[in-house]
């Protein structure tokens, strides 16, 4: 069928571009549309180079930050005349925050299908108010909308919503893999990749280090953690690792830590795929969601608290076989339930061919 992929454009390898290439390896006529390039007169998430127009670049950023103004109309109206164009069977739209309830309305009256995809939580308190409103008034007319997380169905059913499912993250094979050899710039025992949150994840970092395990950090946001000082010392600037950086990092530690995000209500995350594609053992928060994909202790280990951790890192780097057995355990599970993102990208096309009651 003939599939559009709508989206920001924004960390396109492993969010829309990575459905887009997915949906195109199932034999799927795939189009795309994305919005960055409409906001490219400042630095958008430092992708753009600029004419240095200070106001022109705060005309876009405001735009863009409160989701309103002419450029915003623009990215609707363009929206609308390329679905007339393309006559798309399916329109699956990732996180649309920038897309208006009436543009909705008028892709539906050229007859396709619109699908709503989102890997945060458009129902978390945390959020500004301003940064989800066209999305939740544009929730009637989505078809079906694809929850990454549980308690966003939940959230859908409780304000009458009850097209939804549970469509999980996922990993890539071509970029989250199992590697021969360490790379020696990211050789250590355990490893942290991820943004910073204030849920205490910074001090569970540091009763790591307190106790002399050899540890690396890397992501964003760190500069905001009171103990960012600490860190800047022990491992100079923390920087974020991308793609094949990312991935050589994971192979390259005994163990990989997960926390799970607090602003959107995470009980499971990307890196729950991620890190057992590279046969490295996953050490996770725990959840009992997270505990239904991977058995505690076998496939994968959980920490409750900044204690349980640091007592299960000693163990597992004191059993270094045992700890290489639940890295290759955890693979076997992730291959076996089929967790990569063409598998998801089939669970789309299955929901549309029900709706359209094809077998």
């Amino acid at each position: 069928m003939k599939i559009l992929v709508v989206a920001d454009g924004i960390g396109e390898e492993i969010y829309d571009r990575a459905f887009y290439d997915a949906f195109q390896n199932l034999g799927h006529d795939v189009h795309r549309f994305t919005w960055k390039e409409y906001f490219r007169h400042y630095q958008y998430t430092n992708r753009y180079e600029t004419d240095g127009n200070k106001v022109k670049s705060l005309y876009y950023r405001l735009q863009n930050k409160f989701i309103t103004g002419p450029v915003t109309a623009k990215i609707n109206y363009d929206l609308v005349e390329l679905c007339r164009k393309v006559e798309p069977d399916l329109v699956f739209i990732y996180r649309g925050t920038h897309i208006y309830p009436s543009t909705l309305r008028r892709i539906r009256q050229t007859g396709s299908l619109i699908f709503g995809y989102n890997n945060d939580d458009p129902f978390s308190s945390l959020y500004p108010s301003y940064f989800w409103r066209h999305f939740k008034k544009s929730i009637p007319f989505y078809d079906h909308i694809f929850a990454y997380r549980w308690k966003n169905i939940d959230d859908y059913r409780k304000i009458g919503y009850p097209k939804t499912s549970l469509l999980r993250s996922y990993y890539l094979k071509e970029k989250n893999c199992h590697l021969p050899s360490p790379h020696a710039a990211y050789a250590c025992d355990v490893i942290f990749i991820g943004h910073f949150e204030d849920d205490g994840r910074d001090l569970a970092i540091k009763t790591l280090l307190d106790a002399g395990v050899n540890l690396k950090l890397f992501g964003t946001g760190w500069e905001k953690s009171c103990l960012h000082d600490f860190f800047v010392q022990k491992f100079g600037p923390i920087k974020p690792l991308y793609h094949d950086e990312y991935n050589k990092a994971l192979n390259s530690a005994k163990i990989a830590l997960v926390f799970l995000s607090k602003l959107n209500n995470d009980t499971y995350t990307r890196r729950c795929f991620e890190i057992p594609a590279t046969q490295t053992m996953m050490m996770a928060e725990y959840t009992a969601d997270l505990a239904t994909l991977f058995e505690e202790g076998k496939e994968a280990d959980f920490f409750r608290n900044h204690d349980e951790l640091l007592q299960k890192i000693k163990k597992y780097l004191n059993d270094e076989e045992l700890l290489k057995q639940i890295g290759i355990s955890g693979f076997t599970r992730l291959l076996a339930e089929g967790h990569e993102v063409t598998d998801r990208a089939a669970e789309v096309v299955k929901e549309y061919d029900r709706m359209k009651g094809l077998s």
